[in-house]
């Protein structure tokens, strides 16, 4: 049975071929979105849930239901909860950027590293699969298809017309009316919102020795388990092909 429920949707990108042409810039590249998932991970908390891991991509649903009456009365206190999903990012970003010493490609380029976020308010049924759940409808398959649209610039909220009237969010960022076509589903009228913050990430003064040595051996260790097959190595979609 389908219930009302809010889609979000948070993914990375930002590396070409041309930044990881070898193993090590590769493998560190790896290392690297995975930490910047993982921060995307910790930032989701009861009653959002995480519906999937998709590569690069974080899959997240509010059923209607569960929605606490704090955002109810003030959405404010909503659409704060979502933008807080950009600030986990380039934190994390910040704090990478600070404490790399290599030169590789992949740590060379982590300031071309983005997120961008959709959000979509629609209907879905939730299957029960063992530990998992799944979520199924055609409002599951609008969230994703929106990933791939026109917007040109890297680090934006896309809403669609039904999610942008149950989000209030900060007025310091940028909206502008848009829409978006589907070959299969058709014309969506979308809202484009643009963080205050998403052109201000620059990073913090260096780490200190010991904080760069520490993360220096981290890519190490993780690039020696990765090769050994001892860690998997996760199928990220905008990586470029080895």
């Amino acid at each position: 049975m389908e219930e009302e429920m809010y889609f979000f949707i948070a993914d990375i990108s930002g590396y070409t071929a041309y930044m990881l042409k070898n193993v090590t810039d590769f493998t560190h590249g790896t290392l690297i979105v995975t930490e910047l998932m993982e921060a995307l991970i910790q930032e989701a908390s009861l009653p959002i849930e995480i519906a999937k891991l998709e590569g690069d991509a974080l899959f997240l649903y509010l059923q209607q239901s569960k929605v606490p009456r704090e955002y109810r009365d003030n959405p404010q206190l909503f659409g704060d909860k979502i933008l807080q999903f950009f600030h986990a990012f380039f934190s994390k970003l910040r704090q990478l950027e600070s404490s790399t010493t290599c030169t590789c490609g992949g740590c060379a380029n982590i300031h071309n590293l983005n997120v961008k976020m959709v959000a979509h308010y629609g209907k879905a049924a939730i299957h029960h699969i063992g530990k998992f759940q799944e979520l199924s409808g055609v409002d599951v398959i609008v969230a994703h298809r929106l990933l791939k649209n026109k917007v040109k610039e890297k680090c934006y909220l896309l809403m669609t017309e039904s999610a942008h009237q149950r989000l209030t969010l900060p007025s310091e960022g940028t909206t502008i009316p848009a829409t978006e076509e589907d070959k299969d589903l058709g014309t969506f009228s979308v809202y484009v919102y643009y963080p205050s913050f998403a052109k201000s990430h620059s990073p913090h003064l260096k780490s200190s020795f010991a904080a760069s040595s520490a993360h220096h051996l981290k890519l190490i260790w993780g690039g020696l388990l990765l090769k050994l097959g001892l860690k998997k190595t996760p199928q990220f979609t905008h990586f470029p092909p080895r």
